[in-house]
């Protein structure tokens, strides 16, 4: 019999080209809020800012520095953010000018929208649908 793993929570790491960016932009489009920052005074750049854990509710999101050389980039992060009020996201993105595609009613079920952050990380906005 295999163990039973009780999985708590789930986190996505997105990576960002600047982390300080970054918080600003998912604070003012997605409403979350900073918890620990993480900083590197080694960092040659000046910007030590390297990695950031986000919260809204109790869904945490952490933002983690990619170098510009690193090849991790072009393969920007993919997530899910399961939301209630779908309807007043979309308005509130696209009043924001944030790129947001358009609602669909998708077949199973759910009522779906996305959008890229500014470092090209999809992300998928799901309700259920109204």
């Amino acid at each position: 019999m295999p163990f039973a793993v009780d999985i708590q929570q789930i986190a996505p790491v997105i990576p960002v080209a600047n982390v300080k960016d970054a918080i600003d932009w998912y604070q003012r489009a997605l409403g979350f809020q900073s918890g620990y920052i993480n900083r590197d005074d080694s960092d040659a750049s000046g910007d030590s800012w390297n990695y950031a854990l986000l919260e809204n509710n109790a869904v945490q999101l952490h933002l983690s520095k990619i170098d510009a050389g690193d090849a991790t980039l072009s393969s920007p992060g993919n997530c899910y953010l399961f939301v209630k009020d779908i309807r007043g996201l979309h308005k509130h993105l696209t009043e924001m000018q944030a790129g947001v595609g358009p609602l669909q009613a998708m077949p199973w079920g759910q009522l779906e929208c996305w959008l890229h952050d500014p470092d090209g990380n999809r992300l998928v906005l799901s309700a259920n649908e109204e």
